[in-house]
């Protein structure tokens, strides 16, 4: 009696039986006969209308020179979209497509973006397909106003009772939303990674680091710092306590 693999194994030979002993020449033309059969395939689907999710790339416009975001604005928002199959792969691999152009009203505080301003950028960049479900109803969008400070330079208060320290540049000018820009502490405080007790100058690299949203205008600072002699931080003392 035969079993499921006798009979699974008759089939396979059953197929493979004409093309055995065959010229090259006819397996050539079976590969392209098969190729031309899937292309032609994928020519008519791509030709119906299907629904899929995207996530379409935005681009913002704003007076960047006046204005910050106070957190990152969104680079894509996902939405459900119909069309031609054609039109939605192009859609996917972004060929031929441009983002989403929105122009928000970039004064300080909390504002959003309402639905019909965004939604109208959105289909207005996707007019070859039809968008049937949105992310939702309003972007949240937090700006404040284009601020710069120059700061002078100094050390941690116990650190600048012990050593005494000389900072090339002098003073930075910090930039950022206004907010955090009138924030900062003045002087500025940089903390080097180590501070050893010696009693000759010595020359170090400080790196000057800033809140998230705050640049400076530079990475890091050249310090010269020595210990201070007993008789000078003793005089320090004393003169801050008659002050």
């Amino acid at each position: 009696m035969d079993g499921p693999l006798n009979r699974a194994s008759q089939l396979a030979g059953w197929f493979v039986r004409p093309f055995a002993g065959q010229e090259p020449s006819f397996y050539r033309a079976v590969t392209a006969c098969l190729l031309a059969a899937g292309f032609f395939w994928q020519m008519n689907a791509l030709n119906k209308t299907y629904t899929t999710r995207l996530n379409y790339p935005l681009a913002w416009r704003y007076d960047s020179a006046r204005y910050v975001p106070l957190r990152p604005l969104p680079d894509a928002l996902p939405v459900t979209v119909t069309g031609q199959g054609w039109r939605l792969l192009r859609a996917n691999l972004g060929w031929g497509t441009h983002p989403a152009v929105l122009r928000p009203v970039p004064l300080p505080g909390t504002r959003y973006l309402p639905a019909d301003v965004w939604r109208r950028g959105l289909q207005t960049a996707l007019e070859d397909v039809q968008v049937t479900e949105w992310a939702g109803d309003t972007l949240r969008l937090t700006f404040d106003r284009y601020a710069t400070r120059q700061l002078y330079l100094s050390l941690p208060r116990d650190s600048a009772r012990r050593y005494q320290a000389r900072f090339t540049p002098a003073a930075v000018t910090f930039s950022g939303p206004a907010s955090l820009i009138n924030a900062l502490p003045d002087p500025y405080i940089v903390v080097p990674k180590a501070l050893a007790r010696r009693d000759e100058e010595v020359e170090v690299q400080v790196a000057v680091e800033t809140p998230s949203r705050v640049r400076a205008s530079v990475p890091k600072v050249r310090m010269n710092w020595q210990v201070r002699s007993p008789a000078k931080s003793r005089g320090r003392r004393f003169s801050q306590t008659n002050q």
